[in-house]
């Protein structure tokens, strides 16, 4: 045996160790995923935000917790492009329930491997505010976004991936849609891919989560005219951009799916 696989064998052996005397799992360990369902949690966005031109200065920005919703499939293998995954919705959710693989405008390499066990998410809604140096910002997806911007909707989805044979570890990815609201204006962000490096459950509580690339917000306005015109949406050079974006799972909310997802839309109802 190497000295590396010496010390990779040690590695395992202590966080074994340390697992059984402090009750919890070995994050090597493979345990299956869970049946389709919604999960519930809290979660926080923290960014940061440059306005206008290179030169200016930038913003950092973090927000407070807010309940999110998300929506998942059986696990699946992946046979390749003509895939269909069903997910659960509560009561009241008009998001389709159906998500195809050309539903997402992007997919990363590798989570649409053949061969290997996936589960196909959306997410239901979000709705996120607070005081900012920009003054009040808020923060919306899914359901809520629909609502208010129905003509500029995307479905935000995402993918789990076995990193082994079957179930957890698994990696993870979203390509969220959301509206971003502030006194300068109000913008879409695309996020492109938000990228967890590696989860051991549902929701991925703890786990690292960063965008892979920088994301233009695009006035609503602009994205209506030149919707209007019939010409494609294209970033402008003077867009405000977010350079750096997490997006962490805080903690699991604990009630159902159905009870957090009326939570969200009772606390819009109560706020606007």
């Amino acid at each position: 045996m190497t000295d590396e696989a010496s010390i990779q064998t040690l590695g395992r052996g202590i966080r074994a160790f340390l697992g059984v005397v402090s009750g919890a799992e070995d994050p090597d360990s493979s345990k299956p995923f869970p049946d389709s369902g919604l999960d519930a949690f809290l979660s926080h966005f923290v960014f940061t935000l440059q306005l206008t031109t290179p030169k200016s200065n930038l913003i950092h920005i973090t927000l407070p917790v807010a309940v999110q919703t998300v929506s998942r499939s059986k696990p699946f293998i992946y046979k390749g492009s003509d895939d269909v995954a069903e997910v659960p919705l509560p009561a009241g959710c008009t998001l389709s329930n159906v998500i195809k693989e050309s539903d997402f405008p992007q997919r990363p390499d590798p989570f649409f491997t053949v061969g290997k066990q996936v589960v196909w998410l959306q997410i239901l809604n979000l709705d996120a505010r607070g005081e900012t140096a920009l003054g009040p910002i808020r923060i919306i997806l899914g359901e809520t976004l629909k609502r208010e911007y129905p003509d500029l909707f995307q479905p935000s989805l995402g993918v789990a991936q076995s990193l082994g044979a079957s179930g957890f570890p698994a990696r993870l990815f979203f390509d969220p849609c959301a509206i971003v609201e502030t006194k300068i204006g109000n913008f879409r962000a695309v996020h492109g891919v938000l990228s967890y490096g590696r989860i051991n459950e549902f929701p991925p509580v703890g786990s690292a989560v960063q965008t892979t690339d920088v994301i233009p917000l695009d006035t609503v306005e602009t994205l209506r005219a030149q919707a209007a015109a019939g010409t494609a949406a294209v970033a402008s050079p003077k867009s405000p951009r977010v350079l750096a974006l997490t997006h962490p799972v805080d903690a699991v909310l604990h009630l159902s799916g159905d009870e957090a997802f009326d939570l969200v839309n009772q606390s819009i109802d109560v706020t606007n």
